[in-house]
């Protein structure tokens, strides 16, 4: 071989480049699946040596609704946040500098400097008692109306929106430690609305978490101001239109790495059943398909159809390898399932999927070990001083989360009286 040819190095746009994406489904309480799934994640990684944090191995992370939450968790700089950071490793990235002409004459690598440290990420272990512990405060069963729910939403969103800036306090979604996204769904325009930190809009975190969540029936849509637009949007829950975000996930990938020549796909379910509805002859004009008894048949057909549709269509797609873990519980729950035998079967359950699915989410571990490159993130300083794992501050109740005065503030928010106190008492 000739000395000229020996002397030519590759370029960067040849080279062969893979993109990694999590993607996580809606599901309410049911998104404690995910989140043991993705602690099982994390301790398969540390078992192959890798001490890295679970966000730093990915190149996007994308959620709807719970999901939504999850990927929020993941990527926000939890040290913002009042998440429980995990600060037991800290991760140095070295970069490769070019190698001199005797280093590439003998195929010596080029030396390496230190270039920074991976911000520490959200303890994995700990996301599934964001569930546990709060579960309750955001779905009050002291709020499930029952005759009211035809008019008005069932539950009240102050403990909800009260949950999230505890949480996420005001940092804006711009600030995500690695790309992300979640999904809503623009009611006013009838469009599905994506909230991407690389496309902010302006958008803190809590604002995107709130929005991704707002399911309807459940909690009123999110009224946001949209900083980019200069207007307001009226955002629901993104399950509407992706309750599995894989799709928009891999859609945003192509944007933010025009140059990747194959994206790899983590795509976790909240192990919702597939429904099924035997037609009887009788009962299938307008009230046999959104009668509730039979759990509304017609939206579950169409949230059914719309996560098939998803799994088709990625596996078919030439530079994506789609790895699907799904899997159905002992029964079916509810979105605001919280009850203590319910919240304990799922965990169980959730267990058992991971234990189905082990070999594949090992071999997609294997592949994210082997990551080396990390350009997609923003890196620490080269010195970082761990501090001291802290648990988060108790979310307190309001007075206005006493059963009942519940919905009499409810009331007196909803129709904006204000309310007033006399030497006799309140008015």
């Amino acid at each position: 071989m000739a000395l000229r040819d020996f002397l030519k190095r590759p370029s960067l746009e040849n080279k062969e480049e893979e993109r990694y994406i999590l993607s996580i489904d809606g599901g309410g309480m049911r998104g404690i699946v995910p989140s043991v799934l993705l602690a099982k994640l994390s301790s398969l990684l540390e078992e192959m040596g890798d001490n890295r944090p679970l966000y730093a191995h990915f190149d996007l992370i994308a959620g709807t609704s719970t999901g939504g939450l999850l990927a929020l968790a993941l990527s926000a700089p939890v040290e913002k946040t009042n998440l429980v950071a995990d600060t037991r490793y800290i991760s140095y990235i070295f970069r490769q500098e070019e190698q001199t002409f005797w280093q590439r004459l003998r195929k010596q690598p080029g030396k390496e400097s230190l270039s920074g440290t991976l911000p520490f990420g959200v303890d994995t272990k700990t996301l599934e008692t964001l569930y546990l512990k709060h579960g309750r405060q955001i779905f009050p069963k002291n709020q499930g109306r029952i005759f009211s729910q035809i008019f008005i939403d069932k539950y009240d969103c102050e403990p909800l929106e009260r949950f999230l800036l505890q949480t996420f306090k005001d940092i804006p979604l711009s600030e995500a430690v690695v790309p992300t996204l979640v999904m809503s769904y623009e009611a006013s325009t009838g469009k599905p609305f994506v909230l991407s930190s690389h496309d902010s809009h302006g958008f803190l975190f809590r604002e995107a978490a709130r929005a991704t969540s707002a399911a309807p029936t459940f909690f009123r849509p999110a009224y946001l101001y949209d900083r980019q637009e200069m207007c307001m949007q009226t955002l629901i829950d993104g399950g509407v239109v992706a309750n599995n975000p894989s799709l928009y996930a891999y859609t945003e990938a192509k944007r933010l790495y025009p140059n990747a020549k194959k994206f790899h796909i983590l795509s976790l379910s909240t192990a919702s059943s597939d429904f099924t509805f035997t037609v009887s002859g009788a009962g299938t004009g307008v009230i046999g398909w959104i009668d509730p008894a039979k759990g509304a048949p017609i939206q579950k057909i169409y949230a059914t159809a719309q996560m098939q549709v998803v799994d088709h269509i990625a596996q078919k797609i030439p530079d994506l390898s789609y790895t699907r873990i799904h899997g159905t519980l002992g029964e079916e729950y509810k979105l605001d399932a919280t009850s203590s035998s319910a919240l304990a079967s799922m965990s169980k359950e959730a267990e058992r999927i991971f234990g189905e699915h082990e070999e594949s989410i090992r071999t997609f571990a294997k592949l994210l070990a082997a990551r080396s490159s990390f350009d997609q993130l923003i890196l620490g300083p080269k010195e970082v001083v761990p501090q001291q794992r802290q648990l988060p501050s108790y979310i307190e109740e309001s007075e206005q989360d006493n059963p009942a005065l519940s919905s009499y503030y409810s009331f007196l928010q909803r129709y904006q009286i204000e309310e007033t106190t006399t030497q006799e008492g309140t008015v």
